[in-house]
């Protein structure tokens, strides 16, 4: 039983934005674009998206990913199929 809830922590990786001078409304716009998309495909929508919280939600979601690949050091996040599940 330890070893599923660890498997299960292992699968699960967060990162945390304090202190964003950006107000919750306009973040919240970027946030829904990507809520629920792949990795890769929300990385696209923040690089190209013309909003001032984009810059600081990608920096955010590649700190998520450096994140994950710290606990799983042998996994690739190509084939990982890595999604954002809540921002």
């Amino acid at each position: 039983m330890a070893d599923a809830i660890k498997e299960q922590k292992k699968q699960v990786a967060f990162a945390k934005l304090n202190n964003c001078p950006t107000s919750p409304r306009k973040m919240r716009l970027v946030a829904d674009l990507v809520r629920g998309e792949s990795v890769e495909k929300a990385l696209n929508i923040l690089k190209f998206s013309q909003k001032e919280a984009s810059n600081r939600l990608e920096k955010l979601l590649l700190s998520a990913i450096a994140n994950w690949q710290a606990k799983n050091e042998d996994a690739d996040v190509e084939s990982a199929e890595l999604f954002v599940q809540e921002i």
